[in-house]
């Protein structure tokens, strides 16, 4: 298993994609060696979008074009969604017996004929259930997901889960032409972009030598500079003025 700092880098990877310093797939690629696995893909939303948004590597790019018109559906998983909210990571024999997968037109048609055999999956849910998810794929050859292999996707999970958020609201947040942005102070910078790693107050304060309460006082602070109603829009708006690093 990676250790620490391995995992600490491609989390700050993770963020580094979400404000376009970084691309998708090398973080991907990072995920491949330090979980293990064939294939990954990174679906952006729950159902597939005019134009494909998804990020693969190691995937057969013929089968993509099917995916998106027929097999996203057979997903034996799909009919589970509500069960999923409890476990967001999973392996598809975890809710499907094995002998069941292996019969399905999804195992068959689609997953086999690429090489597949076992997946590894971080889900996320919106307020129409099937959100942004990730997909990891082993060929026969391998051994099965192992309990520190699912922890630590459960780790990793959150984290590509905000940067998807903070890129969506970078693309979304106009630029604000002919207005000076505002000026934060340095301890407001700093919670904030700890905010953006996905870190708690109790997290950021350890990080910063501060209270707890110092810490919400500056993001609060920085909120109101930024006209913001959530601390994640406040790091998407942050972000896109240039006022954080990372």
């Amino acid at each position: 298993m990676p250790d620490d700092r391995a995992i600490a880098q491609l989390v700050g990877q993770t963020y580094d994609a979400a404000l376009g310093d970084e691309d998708w797939a090398v973080v991907l690629r990072r995920v491949l060696v330090l979980l293990g696995g064939e294939a990954v893909a990174l679906h952006p939303t729950g159902a597939p979008m005019p134009t494909d948004a998804a990020i693969r590597v190691g995937c057969d790019p013929a089968y993509i074009p099917l995916y998106n018109a027929h097999y996203h559906q057979t997903w034996p998983i799909l009919p589970m969604m509500q069960r999923l909210q409890a476990q967001p990571v999973f392996v598809d024999r975890m809710l499907v017996p094995q002998n069941d997968f292996l019969r399905t037109e999804f195992y068959n048609d689609y997953i086999r004929p690429q090489g597949g055999h076992s997946g590894l999956y971080w889900v996320d849910f919106g307020t129409q259930g099937l959100g942004a998810h990730l997909s990891l794929w082993r060929s026969p050859r391998r051994p099965d997901w192992s309990d520190e292999e699912v922890r630590l996707l459960q780790h990793l999970g959150p984290h590509i889960g905000r940067a998807l958020k903070i890129q969506g609201r970078l693309v979304a947040t106009p630029p604000r032409n002919g207005h000076a942005p505002p000026l934060l102070a340095p301890r407001e910078r700093d919670c904030l972009a700890w905010v953006a790693r996905g870190a708690s107050s109790k997290q950021a304060a350890q990080r910063l030598a501060l209270s707890v309460y110092t810490v919400n006082e500056y993001v609060a602070s920085a909120m109101r500079k930024l006209r913001a109603t959530s601390r994640s829009e406040a790091v998407a708006t942050a972000l896109s003025l240039g006022l954080l690093d990372a």
